[in-house]
């Protein structure tokens, strides 16, 4: 399929089958498209946990306000902002180096870009959080994206609370949930997309103000 028939087609589902179950060999390739995701300096600055067992999952959907699509889906993601994504430096510009980025004496400057890359952060919790929103919502789009392109169903949540989430699949201070996204098959839903905002109304020219007017 197409990218753009894929964007065109992909729903967020309300109702999923129950007795559909993504298998571990979809769940697996699900995610390595995910983490195709672009992200500052590759630091990949999310963790995704998968809730598949019951347990988990009445644990899960007590946090994300009782909504039935945690139990209903064959999963839900759980993907978390990596608050510590910097400490991966040394690891992410000895790459670059063995890549050519920095040039053919690429590696006398693996220390330096490391320390550069790790301090952008490590001082700055503020831009640590607003990177890792950035990554985890770029990576939370790839695998919807990726999981219509498989015959999969979605839906992003938001409805829940963060404290109860982070009890619920133990997260470590470092991590913060971004979103939770149901996957599984479609169950009963069929209702018509809802329209969105004309171009107008969201796209400018050079600057806010002067709308985009698409010509027919």
């Amino acid at each position: 399929m197409e990218t753009k028939d894929v964007l065109r087609q992909r729903r967020s589902v309300k109702d999923f089958d129950p007795d559909r179950r993504v298998t571990d060999e979809q769940w697996t390739e699900l995610f390595e498209l995910t983490t195709l995701a672009p992200s500052a300096w590759n630091f990949q600055h999310y963790q995704l946990i998968l809730v598949q067992g019951p347990e988990a999952k009445k644990r899960l959907r007590q946090a994300a306000m009782g909504q039935e699509k945690v139990e209903q889906a064959s999963g839900t993601v759980v993907v978390c902002g990596d608050l510590h994504a910097y400490k991966r430096a040394r690891r992410v510009a000895e790459e670059f180096a063995d890549k050519g980025f920095y040039g053919p004496d690429g590696q006398e400057k693996v220390e330096k870009q490391a320390d550069m890359m790790r301090d952008a952060y490590a001082n700055n919790p503020e831009k640590a959080r607003d990177e890792a929103m950035r990554a985890a919502s770029l990576a939370a789009m790839s695998l919807m994206v990726a999981a219509e392109d498989m015959g999969l169903a979605t839906c992003p949540m938001s409805g829940f609370s963060p404290d109860q989430v982070r009890e619920a699949v133990h997260l470590p201070d470092h991590l913060f949930p971004v979103m939770l996204i149901a996957v599984g098959y479609k169950g009963n839903f069929n209702l018509s997309r809802c329209a969105r905002l004309p171009l107008e109304e969201v796209v400018h020219i050079d600057g806010y103000g002067k709308a985009f007017s698409p010509q027919s």
